[in-house]
């Protein structure tokens, strides 16, 4: 059997940059890079919308993407999440495409990205040992769409995830978590369901970037980005990121509201899609527009103008969405030479920042005031000690989570044999 490897994707993001399609991009490129042309180029196999696929340029644009990283793409329809049953049919049929798809292409690998990819792949897998099945987990499934109300827990949908991501936990060969808390929810759900042989092989492998600046490249790139900003000395801080509910959008801005009473001339700067709801939210907090610049920009510029700040948050509540998760901003965060404010329910990140020193921990309650005051103690240090605590940023974004970090894991994973000599 080849070592060919099946990339599947399901969500439709593949066509847009998001953390999703980073995730996958990352994932894809670490099987190329560790395969070093031992075998044929993977297959990404990604389920999209049909009126996403519609888009003509954005496809092309994805393809030549995937094409950039080594990858053959191919872009499937589903069907419509508003149709009926379409959670049964789409399993259903991506199961089938994800069997026509390995026999067509001699695939001995499946790297399936997410609950939905793992359990069409499961399925299509359940009789086949001869072909590996890595499921690659990026949350809580059932338990995030249970806590945002996309899954009542006494409806038959419920029950039927249940038992797909046991299915799917327990076919797989290999299981690939983004942090050592969804390791132990991992490990929780295989042992309640009796003895397995052999028991999947775990690897904890963060959500990363790549990364190529040097720390000398960030602060050059930082001064060309405050004088560009017009911040004239006055301290700036960072959010990158949506609005949805689990990113505290409004917490965040009133922390920094908080922060203005005790150092007015603190600038909030906000890098987003969702520009109204930021600038109501800024507005309701009676922060001036003078002291708050919210914009939207293409991904691969976000980093020219967020190095500019002083420091940057990233807020989470207090609950299992949030407790196995691996937000990428913290990477880029990190990468951008800018130091962290962050929620100590994301147990890995806090680690490293205490570790490293590269931000501070805030309780889950994130009250306005410790979070300013967190800030504060950061933006209060002296400038030669800001000036290390950038440069321990970006080695540290380097160390831990850029992309040579995670080839070890995935030499394990793709080349067990090989990684053993090493």
């Amino acid at each position: 059997m080849s070592n060919r490897c099946l990339m599947v994707a399901f969500g439709s993001t593949m066509l847009n940059e998001d953390g999703y399609s980073v995730r996958v991009a990352m994932a894809t490129r670490a099987v190329v890079a560790v395969q070093e042309r031992s075998c044929p180029p993977p297959v990404l196999l990604s389920f999209e919308a049909l009126r996403s696929l519609r888009r003509r340029p954005q496809r092309k644009a994805a393809a030549a993407r995937l094409r950039s990283i080594g990858a053959i793409p191919l872009f499937v329809p589903v069907f419509p999440a508003r149709m009926p049953f379409s959670y049964r049919l789409n399993g259903w049929w991506a199961a089938l495409v994800v069997w026509v798809v390995c026999r067509l292409f001699s695939v001995g690998i499946v790297h399936a990205q997410s609950h939905a990819a793992a359990s069409a792949a499961a399925r299509a897998l359940a009789w086949d040992r001869r072909r590996r099945l890595v499921f690659d987990v990026h949350g809580v499934d059932v338990e995030e769409r249970q806590f945002y109300g996309a899954l009542d827990a006494d409806s038959p949908e419920y029950g039927v995830r249940r038992r797909h991501e046991r299915e799917s936990f327990r076919r797989a060969d290999v299981i690939i978590t983004v942090s050592h808390d969804l390791e132990r929810y991992v490990s929780a759900i295989l042992a309640s369901g009796g003895p397995r042989s052999p028991h999947p092989h775990i690897e904890v492998i963060p959500c990363v970037l790549s990364f190529s600046a040097s720390p000398q490249d960030i602060e050059d790139a930082r001064g060309k980005a405050r004088t560009r900003l017009r911040l004239r000395g006055r301290p700036c801080v960072l959010y990158l990121g949506g609005s949805s509910g689990w990113q505290l959008s409004a917490e965040t801005v009133a922390a920094f509201a908080f922060l203005r009473r005790k150092l007015p001339s603190a600038f909030l700067l906000i890098l987003t899609g969702d520009v109204e709801t930021f600038t109501e939210l800024c507005r309701d907090a009676g922060i001036p527009p003078a002291d708050f610049l919210i914009t939207s920009c293409p991904h691969k510029e976000v980093a020219d103008t967020a190095c500019a700040a002083d420091a940057a948050l990233l807020l989470r509540s207090d609950n299992i969405v949030n407790r196995v998760a691996s937000p990428t901003k913290f990477a880029e965060y990190l990468s951008m030479g800018v130091p962290v404010v962050i929620t100590d329910v994301l147990a890995d990140f806090s680690g490293i920042v205490r570790d490293r020193d590269v931000g501070a921990v805030v309780p889950a309650s994130n009250a306005p005031e410790l979070v300013a005051a967190a800030i504060l103690d950061l933006l209060d240090a002296p400038i030669d000690e800001q000036a290390r605590t950038r440069t321990r940023c970006v080695v540290a974004s380097q160390d831990l989570l850029s992309f040579e970090s995670i080839l070890p894991a995935y030499r394990r994973i793709y080349r067990p044999a090989a990684e053993a000599s090493r």
